[in-house]
């Protein structure tokens, strides 16, 4: 009948469905540059708002449009093997450590907000070494910047896999 309501069908208990399994999930591996500056610019606008890292972009008066783009040009270089990047990255942070020292909170605090910020966006193998590189280079610079030369018998996190069996040359 036009114009009647009828009340939703009874449920008989359980769960609520769930509707996950139709979403296929957007994200894609880090391929060319277009998606080395989405990550920059999502990582970096995030850390430059987060409680623990934005006072030391705040204090370091960071050029933001010319930052960014050394950076893109730093990760492309990194991850895709571009030509571009000229810079120093450990010792370009010594100003910044001398304004506003970089303690543990800062450095796991950047790990984590980069390897979240990757997470949202991307899935793969790049994606995983982005991650470990980003790792990496926060170990790096917590060493450099504290004056600690590495004991050698930190463990060393491999950046690349064998996929496949190499080939018999017999």
């Amino acid at each position: 009948m036009i114009g009647t309501t009828h009340p939703p069908p009874e449920r008989e208990g359980g769960d609520p469905p769930c509707w996950s399994h139709l979403l296929d999930d957007a994200r894609a591996d880090i391929v060319d540059r277009d998606d080395i500056e989405r990550l920059v610019r999502n990582f970096y606008r995030d850390a430059a708002m987060d409680d623990v890292l934005g006072p030391v972009f705040e204090a370091a008066h960071v050029n933001w449009n010319a930052h960014i783009a050394t950076l893109i040009d730093f990760w492309a270089w990194q991850l895709l093997g571009e030509p571009g990047y000229d810079g120093q990255p450990l010792r370009a942070h010594e100003p910044v450590n001398t304004r506003t020292p970089l303690g543990d909170a800062h450095y796991t605090r950047w790990v984590e907000l980069f390897c979240d910020t990757v997470d949202a966006t991307f899935e793969g193998p790049c994606a995983e070494i982005a991650k470990g590189r980003g790792r990496k280079m926060a170990a790096a610079l917590q060493r450099l910047l504290g004056g600690v030369a590495d004991s050698g018998a930190a463990a060393i996190e491999p950046t690349w896999r064998r996929t496949e069996a190499p080939a018999d040359h017999a």
